[in-house]
Protein backbone atom coordinates (compact mmCIF):
# COMPACT_ATOMS: atom_id res chain seq x y z
CA UNK A 1 0.00 0.00 0.00
CA UNK A 2 2.75 2.38 0.95
CA UNK A 3 4.56 1.59 -2.25
CA UNK A 4 1.47 2.20 -4.35
CA UNK A 5 0.72 5.37 -2.40
CA UNK A 6 4.29 6.66 -2.98
CA UNK A 7 4.03 5.87 -6.67
CA UNK A 8 0.72 7.71 -6.89
CA UNK A 9 2.14 10.73 -5.12
CA UNK A 10 5.19 10.65 -7.35
CA UNK A 11 3.00 10.54 -10.44
CA UNK A 12 0.88 13.31 -9.04
CA UNK A 13 4.01 15.42 -8.39
CA UNK A 14 5.33 14.85 -11.91
CA UNK A 15 1.95 15.78 -13.36
CA UNK A 16 1.93 19.01 -11.31
CA UNK A 17 5.49 19.81 -12.38
CA UNK A 18 4.55 19.11 -15.96
CA UNK A 19 1.57 21.42 -15.70
CA UNK A 20 3.65 24.12 -14.02
CA UNK A 21 6.25 23.74 -16.80
CA UNK A 22 3.55 24.20 -19.39
CA UNK A 23 2.23 27.21 -17.51
CA UNK A 24 5.75 28.61 -17.27
CA UNK A 25 6.21 28.02 -20.96
CA UNK A 26 2.90 29.77 -21.65
CA UNK A 27 3.93 32.54 -19.22
CA UNK A 28 7.24 32.93 -21.02
CA UNK A 29 5.39 33.30 -24.27
CA UNK A 30 2.76 35.57 -22.81
CA UNK A 31 4.64 37.14 -19.94
CA UNK A 32 2.85 40.53 -19.99
CA UNK A 33 -0.65 38.90 -19.68
CA UNK A 34 -0.16 36.17 -16.97
CA UNK A 35 0.15 36.50 -13.21
CA UNK A 36 0.59 33.78 -10.53
CA UNK A 37 -2.27 33.32 -8.08
CA UNK A 38 -0.82 31.83 -4.83
CA UNK A 39 -4.29 31.00 -3.56
CA UNK A 40 -4.83 28.24 -6.05
CA UNK A 41 -1.28 27.87 -7.32
CA UNK A 42 -2.27 28.80 -10.88
CA UNK A 43 -1.40 31.43 -13.47
CA UNK A 44 -4.24 33.62 -14.50
CA UNK A 45 -4.68 36.12 -17.29
CA UNK A 46 -4.10 39.64 -16.07
CA UNK A 47 -6.52 42.27 -17.11
CA UNK A 48 -4.45 45.16 -18.52
CA UNK A 49 -6.05 48.59 -18.93
CA UNK A 50 -5.67 50.57 -22.15
CA UNK A 51 -3.86 53.31 -20.22
CA UNK A 52 -1.21 50.84 -19.12
CA UNK A 53 -0.88 49.50 -22.63
CA UNK A 54 -0.51 53.03 -24.00
CA UNK A 55 2.08 53.94 -21.36
CA UNK A 56 3.98 50.75 -22.02
CA UNK A 57 3.88 51.38 -25.78
CA UNK A 58 5.09 54.95 -25.36
CA UNK A 59 7.94 53.80 -23.16
CA UNK A 60 8.98 51.24 -25.74
CA UNK A 61 8.70 53.83 -28.53
CA UNK A 62 10.69 56.41 -26.52
CA UNK A 63 13.41 53.89 -25.85
CA UNK A 64 13.56 53.00 -29.51
CA UNK A 65 13.73 56.69 -30.54
CA UNK A 66 16.45 57.50 -27.99
CA UNK A 67 18.45 54.48 -29.03
CA UNK A 68 17.97 55.38 -32.70
CA UNK A 69 19.00 59.01 -32.15
CA UNK A 70 22.14 58.00 -30.25
CA UNK A 71 22.93 55.43 -32.93
CA UNK A 72 22.52 58.04 -35.69
CA UNK A 73 24.69 60.60 -33.86
CA UNK A 74 27.43 58.07 -33.22
CA UNK A 75 27.31 56.84 -36.80
CA UNK A 76 27.48 60.42 -38.11
CA UNK A 77 30.50 61.11 -35.96
CA UNK A 78 32.25 58.00 -37.11
CA UNK A 79 30.88 57.82 -40.63
CA UNK A 80 29.92 61.35 -41.92
CA UNK A 81 27.59 61.57 -44.89
CA UNK A 82 28.80 62.78 -48.33
CA UNK A 83 27.15 66.16 -47.73
CA UNK A 84 28.89 66.50 -44.38
CA UNK A 85 32.19 65.51 -45.94
CA UNK A 86 31.69 68.19 -48.61
CA UNK A 87 30.80 70.80 -45.98
CA UNK A 88 33.84 69.87 -43.89
CA UNK A 89 36.09 70.32 -46.93
CA UNK A 90 34.55 73.74 -47.63
CA UNK A 91 34.99 74.77 -43.99
CA UNK A 92 38.68 73.81 -44.05
CA UNK A 93 39.13 75.67 -47.35
CA UNK A 94 37.46 78.80 -45.94
CA UNK A 95 39.60 78.63 -42.81
CA UNK A 96 42.71 78.44 -45.00
CA UNK A 97 41.53 81.40 -47.09
CA UNK A 98 40.79 83.42 -43.92
CA UNK A 99 44.32 82.76 -42.66
CA UNK A 100 45.78 83.82 -46.04
CA UNK A 101 43.66 87.00 -46.05
CA UNK A 102 44.73 87.74 -42.48
CA UNK A 103 48.42 87.44 -43.47
CA UNK A 104 47.85 89.77 -46.46
CA UNK A 105 46.19 92.32 -44.16
CA UNK A 106 49.18 92.14 -41.82
CA UNK A 107 51.55 92.85 -44.73
CA UNK A 108 49.40 95.78 -45.92
CA UNK A 109 49.30 97.17 -42.38
CA UNK A 110 53.10 96.98 -42.15
CA UNK A 111 53.46 98.74 -45.52
CA UNK A 112 51.11 101.50 -44.39
CA UNK A 113 53.12 101.88 -41.18
CA UNK A 114 56.28 102.30 -43.29
CA UNK A 115 54.59 104.94 -45.45
CA UNK A 116 53.50 106.77 -42.31
CA UNK A 117 57.09 106.84 -41.01
CA UNK A 118 58.34 108.20 -44.32
CA UNK A 119 55.58 110.76 -44.33
CA UNK A 120 56.45 111.97 -40.83
CA UNK A 121 60.25 111.71 -40.88
CA UNK A 122 61.07 112.56 -44.49
CA UNK A 123 58.45 114.25 -46.65
CA UNK A 124 56.98 116.53 -44.00
CA UNK A 125 60.45 117.45 -42.74
CA UNK A 126 61.52 118.44 -46.27
CA UNK A 127 58.46 120.63 -46.77
CA UNK A 128 58.51 121.92 -43.18
CA UNK A 129 55.13 120.54 -42.15
CA UNK A 130 54.18 119.11 -38.76
CA UNK A 131 53.41 115.37 -38.69
CA UNK A 132 49.79 114.26 -38.43
CA UNK A 133 48.68 114.16 -34.80
CA UNK A 134 48.48 110.72 -33.14
CA UNK A 135 44.88 111.40 -32.11
CA UNK A 136 43.97 111.70 -35.80
CA UNK A 137 45.64 108.37 -36.56
CA UNK A 138 43.56 106.78 -33.77
CA UNK A 139 40.39 107.66 -35.69
CA UNK A 140 41.31 104.88 -38.15
CA UNK A 141 39.69 102.44 -35.67
CA UNK A 142 36.35 104.23 -36.01
CA UNK A 143 33.63 101.89 -37.27
CA UNK A 144 35.21 98.66 -35.96
CA UNK A 145 32.96 98.46 -32.89
CA UNK A 146 30.06 97.13 -34.97
CA UNK A 147 32.00 93.88 -35.46
CA UNK A 148 32.39 93.22 -31.73
CA UNK A 149 29.25 91.06 -31.78
CA UNK A 150 30.96 88.76 -34.27
CA UNK A 151 34.22 88.49 -32.35
CA UNK A 152 32.31 87.31 -29.26
CA UNK A 153 30.85 84.35 -31.19
CA UNK A 154 33.30 81.46 -31.46
CA UNK A 155 32.12 80.51 -34.93
CA UNK A 156 32.48 84.06 -36.31
CA UNK A 157 35.44 85.40 -34.31
CA UNK A 158 37.86 85.07 -37.24
CA UNK A 159 35.46 86.86 -39.59
CA UNK A 160 34.92 89.65 -37.05
CA UNK A 161 38.68 90.21 -36.60
CA UNK A 162 39.27 90.30 -40.36
CA UNK A 163 36.46 92.79 -40.90
CA UNK A 164 37.97 94.97 -38.17
CA UNK A 165 41.39 94.88 -39.83
CA UNK A 166 39.89 95.68 -43.24
CA UNK A 167 38.10 98.70 -41.77
CA UNK A 168 41.31 99.96 -40.11
CA UNK A 169 43.32 99.46 -43.32
CA UNK A 170 40.68 101.28 -45.38
CA UNK A 171 40.56 104.24 -42.95
CA UNK A 172 44.37 104.38 -42.78
CA UNK A 173 44.65 104.43 -46.57
CA UNK A 174 42.16 107.30 -46.77
CA UNK A 175 44.08 109.30 -44.17
CA UNK A 176 47.42 108.59 -45.85
CA UNK A 177 45.98 109.53 -49.24
CA UNK A 178 44.81 112.84 -47.78
CA UNK A 179 48.29 113.45 -46.39
CA UNK A 180 49.97 112.67 -49.72
CA UNK A 181 47.53 114.93 -51.56
CA UNK A 182 48.55 117.72 -49.19
CA UNK A 183 52.23 116.98 -49.85
CA UNK A 184 51.62 116.83 -53.61
CA UNK A 185 50.04 120.28 -53.39
CA UNK A 186 53.08 121.49 -51.47
CA UNK A 187 55.36 120.05 -54.18
CA UNK A 188 53.34 121.77 -56.89
CA UNK A 189 53.44 125.06 -55.02
CA UNK A 190 57.15 124.58 -54.34
CA UNK A 191 57.78 124.07 -58.07
CA UNK A 192 55.75 127.18 -58.83
CA UNK A 193 57.74 129.11 -56.25
CA UNK A 194 61.08 127.90 -57.60
CA UNK A 195 60.16 128.95 -61.14
CA UNK A 196 58.84 132.29 -59.87
CA UNK A 197 61.86 133.35 -57.80
CA UNK A 198 64.18 135.55 -59.93
CA UNK A 199 67.13 133.28 -60.64
CA UNK A 200 68.66 134.14 -64.05
CA UNK A 201 70.43 137.14 -65.52
CA UNK A 202 68.08 139.41 -67.47
CA UNK A 203 70.69 139.68 -70.26
CA UNK A 204 72.39 136.70 -71.89
CA UNK A 205 76.14 136.36 -71.28
CA UNK A 206 76.81 136.41 -75.03
CA UNK A 207 75.15 139.87 -75.30
CA UNK A 208 76.64 141.24 -72.11
CA UNK A 209 79.53 143.77 -72.47
CA UNK A 210 80.22 143.95 -68.76
CA UNK A 211 78.63 144.51 -65.37
CA UNK A 212 79.33 148.17 -64.82
CA UNK A 213 78.05 148.65 -61.30
CA UNK A 214 76.87 146.47 -58.47
CA UNK A 215 74.58 146.79 -55.47
CA UNK A 216 75.49 149.33 -52.73
CA UNK A 217 76.71 152.88 -52.27
CA UNK A 218 78.08 154.53 -55.45
CA UNK A 219 78.96 157.92 -56.83
CA UNK A 220 76.06 159.04 -59.03
CA UNK A 221 77.40 159.79 -62.57
CA UNK A 222 75.13 162.81 -63.09
CA UNK A 223 74.60 164.35 -59.67
CA UNK A 224 78.19 163.62 -58.49
CA UNK A 225 77.05 162.70 -54.99
CA UNK A 226 77.21 159.38 -53.07
CA UNK A 227 73.95 157.55 -53.65
CA UNK A 228 72.80 154.07 -52.81
CA UNK A 229 72.62 151.98 -55.95
CA UNK A 230 69.77 149.51 -55.40
CA UNK A 231 70.39 147.24 -58.37
CA UNK A 232 72.97 146.07 -60.90
CA UNK A 233 73.85 147.76 -64.20
CA UNK A 234 74.40 145.49 -67.22
CA UNK A 235 76.04 147.31 -70.15
CA UNK A 236 75.03 146.13 -73.61
CA UNK A 237 74.29 147.65 -77.03
CA UNK A 238 70.95 149.38 -77.53
CA UNK A 239 68.32 146.87 -78.68
CA UNK A 240 69.85 143.88 -76.83
CA UNK A 241 67.01 141.55 -75.68
CA UNK A 242 66.04 141.64 -72.01
CA UNK A 243 64.61 138.47 -70.44
CA UNK A 244 62.41 138.18 -67.36
CA UNK A 245 64.23 136.39 -64.53
CA UNK A 246 61.24 134.39 -63.23
CA UNK A 247 57.58 133.55 -63.82
CA UNK A 248 55.20 136.36 -62.95
CA UNK A 249 52.72 139.01 -64.01
CA UNK A 250 53.63 142.35 -65.58
CA UNK A 251 52.58 145.10 -63.15
CA UNK A 252 53.40 148.06 -65.40
CA UNK A 253 55.20 149.16 -68.56
CA UNK A 254 55.69 152.93 -68.27
CA UNK A 255 58.10 155.85 -68.11
CA UNK A 256 59.22 156.46 -64.49
CA UNK A 257 61.43 159.56 -64.15
CA UNK A 258 65.06 158.62 -63.65
CA UNK A 259 64.31 154.97 -64.50
CA UNK A 260 63.15 155.96 -67.98
CA UNK A 261 61.15 153.28 -69.75
CA UNK A 262 60.60 150.72 -67.02
CA UNK A 263 58.94 147.32 -66.55
CA UNK A 264 57.90 146.03 -63.13
CA UNK A 265 57.08 142.31 -62.72
CA UNK A 266 55.35 140.72 -59.70
CA UNK A 267 56.62 137.15 -59.25
CA UNK A 268 54.54 136.34 -56.19
CA UNK A 269 55.86 134.88 -52.92
CA UNK A 270 57.03 138.42 -52.02
CA UNK A 271 59.31 138.95 -55.07
CA UNK A 272 59.28 141.81 -57.60
CA UNK A 273 61.81 142.83 -60.27
CA UNK A 274 62.39 146.12 -62.09
CA UNK A 275 63.96 146.58 -65.57
CA UNK A 276 64.89 150.23 -66.31
CA UNK A 277 66.24 152.49 -69.14
CA UNK A 278 64.62 150.31 -71.86
CA UNK A 279 64.43 151.35 -75.50
CA UNK A 280 61.33 149.20 -76.23
CA UNK A 281 58.69 146.99 -74.60
CA UNK A 282 57.82 143.43 -75.67
CA UNK A 283 54.99 142.93 -73.14
CA UNK A 284 52.07 144.89 -71.68
CA UNK A 285 50.68 145.42 -68.20
CA UNK A 286 48.72 142.38 -66.97
CA UNK A 287 50.56 139.87 -69.16
CA UNK A 288 51.45 136.57 -67.49
CA UNK A 289 55.02 135.71 -68.46
CA UNK A 290 57.46 132.81 -68.06
CA UNK A 291 61.09 132.83 -66.96
CA UNK A 292 63.39 133.51 -69.91
CA UNK A 293 60.69 135.25 -71.98
CA UNK A 294 61.76 138.47 -73.77
CA UNK A 295 60.09 141.51 -72.24
CA UNK A 296 61.99 144.44 -73.78
CA UNK A 297 65.26 145.84 -75.16
CA UNK A 298 68.28 147.66 -73.68
CA UNK A 299 68.19 151.43 -74.03
CA UNK A 300 69.46 154.73 -72.65
CA UNK A 301 66.29 156.43 -71.40
CA UNK A 302 65.90 158.36 -68.15
CA UNK A 303 68.86 159.33 -65.96
CA UNK A 304 71.43 157.27 -67.84
CA UNK A 305 74.90 158.00 -69.23
CA UNK A 306 75.03 155.11 -71.68
CA UNK A 307 73.10 152.08 -73.03
CA UNK A 308 72.57 149.65 -70.19
CA UNK A 309 69.96 147.79 -68.15
CA UNK A 310 69.36 148.74 -64.55
CA UNK A 311 67.98 145.61 -62.81
CA UNK A 312 66.49 145.49 -59.30
CA UNK A 313 65.06 142.73 -57.07
CA UNK A 314 62.63 143.33 -54.20
CA UNK A 315 61.68 140.86 -51.50
CA UNK A 316 58.82 141.84 -49.17
CA UNK A 317 59.21 145.47 -50.34
CA UNK A 318 62.92 145.53 -49.46
CA UNK A 319 65.62 145.98 -52.15
CA UNK A 320 68.10 143.06 -52.14
CA UNK A 321 71.31 142.34 -54.07
CA UNK A 322 70.31 140.80 -57.44
CA UNK A 323 73.70 139.04 -57.66
CA UNK A 324 72.50 136.60 -55.00
CA UNK A 325 69.89 135.24 -57.45
CA UNK A 326 72.09 134.48 -60.47
CA UNK A 327 72.78 130.85 -59.49
CA UNK A 328 71.23 129.52 -62.74
CA UNK A 329 73.64 131.45 -64.97
CA UNK A 330 76.92 131.77 -63.10
CA UNK A 331 79.55 129.25 -62.14
CA UNK A 332 81.58 129.60 -58.95
CA UNK A 333 84.29 131.84 -60.41
CA UNK A 334 81.76 134.06 -62.19
CA UNK A 335 79.72 134.41 -59.01
CA UNK A 336 82.84 135.38 -57.03
CA UNK A 337 83.67 137.98 -59.70
CA UNK A 338 80.25 139.60 -59.58
CA UNK A 339 80.43 139.76 -55.78
CA UNK A 340 83.74 141.63 -56.13
CA UNK A 341 82.08 144.11 -58.49
CA UNK A 342 79.19 144.51 -56.09
CA UNK A 343 81.51 145.25 -53.19
CA UNK A 344 83.77 147.61 -55.19
CA UNK A 345 83.32 151.37 -54.85
CA UNK A 346 82.88 153.33 -58.07
CA UNK A 347 80.41 155.02 -60.33
CA UNK A 348 77.11 153.70 -61.58
CA UNK A 349 75.54 154.24 -65.01
CA UNK A 350 72.41 155.82 -63.49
Amino acid sequence: MRKNSFICKLKSTFSILNWIGKDIEIMAKKKPTLVFNPANLTFEHKKVSWQSRLTYGLMIMSGVLVFGFISVMVSHKIFPSPNEQNLNRRIKLLQKEYKTLDRHLEVVSEDLATLRKRDENMYRVIYQRDPIDDNIWKTTEKGTEKYDILTKESGYAVIGEILKKITIVRNTMKLQEKSYNELADLVRRKDEMLTSIPSIQPISNKDLTRIASGFGWRMHPIYRIPKRHEGIDFTAPTGTPIYVSGDGVVVSCSYEGGYGNCIIVNHGYGYKTRYAHLSAYAVRGGDRIKRGQKIGSVGNTGASVGPHLHYEVEYNDQKVDPALFFYNDLNKSQFEEIIKITNARGKSFD
